[in-house]
């Protein structure tokens, strides 16, 4: 068992989500990012039933880094409210935990 974490977000355009996934890789806090194609939204915001064409964000990073990412997201994300959900990675297989490692920051 070798713990690393995925982070996801969200984005209403492409172009969000790749400029923060190409900021988090030159910082090296993430190993690797990926954009998907749009999905639609549900939710309720101030009081309505809202939906909305997004962008979700997939970040792989180290349990180590995992609470500067989501400080930096915090930081540089365009939502005022970003969702940033966090689900910790256990089983994956030694070299490729090994590689998450090795492209991060220690």
């Amino acid at each position: 068992m070798y713990p690393f974490v995925i982070i996801s977000t969200t984005f209403e355009n492409k172009k969000d989500g790749e400029k923060i996934a190409r900021s988090l890789l030159s910082e090296k806090l993430i190993a690797c990012a990926q954009l998907s194609s749009p999905i639609t939204s549900y939710y309720r915001w101030d009081g309505d039933i809202a939906s909305s064409t997004e962008f979700i964000l997939t970040l792989k990073t180290t349990e180590a880094l995992c609470e500067q990412v989501k400080a930096r997201l915090k930081e540089i994300h365009p939502y005022q409210l970003p969702e940033i959900v966090v689900q910790a990675v256990i089983g994956s297989s030694v070299e490729y935990t090994d590689w998450v490692e090795s492209e991060v920051k220690k």
